[in-house]
This record gives C-alpha cells, structure tokens and sequence, in this order.
C-alpha cells in the first residue's frame, strides 16, 4: 500500500519480526528521489502512522543500498515505546 503524503511517498514493504518486536518495514520517498529532511521524513512518517515509534536503518558500509534517496523505517506496534529510546 502506497499512501501519497503532498508530494512525498510513504510504501509499505512487508511485516518483520525484529529484536524490538513485530515491526512493519516502510520506505519513504518523494517524486524523482530528491533528498529530504529529517523533518520530512518525520512528518510522512507521522501523518500515515500517527502516535507510533519507527526506527530509521543505517547500514554498515558493505549492506548499503545508495542509488536513490529512499529512507529504510521500521514501524513499532502501536503503544509500544522501546525501552532506552526515548529523546526527552
């Protein structure tokens, strides 16, 4: 399911099992892949899952994918809150 937030994409790859519980992996994009801020990021991430945690990938150097600016989240259980990420 792809869900068009302005001029940016929010798509939901696929359900996986991860260290941090059941998450739902998602990628965001705009048109034509134009790099974006973490601010927009954050705000297509909000608007489609709003209330929720995500954790952004960051892979090491030899599992990196860089042809495009595509941004990798994984999407927490609703209510859930991971212990230690908190930034307050």
């Amino acid at each position: 399911m792809a869900v068009a937030v302005d001029t940016l994409t929010v798509r939901e790859i696929e359900a996986r099992e991860t260290d941090l519980g059941p998450a739902l992996y998602v990628k965001v994009q705009a048109a034509g892949h134009r790099p974006l801020s973490w601010r927009e990021v954050w705000e297509a991430f909000a608007a489609r899952y709003p209330g929720r945690w995500a954790v952004q990938a960051f892979p090491p150097a030899d599992q990196l994918v860089d042809g495009k600016a595509v941004y990798h989240l994984f999407v927490l259980e609703p209510g859930y809150e991971p212990a230690g990420l908190s930034i307050k």
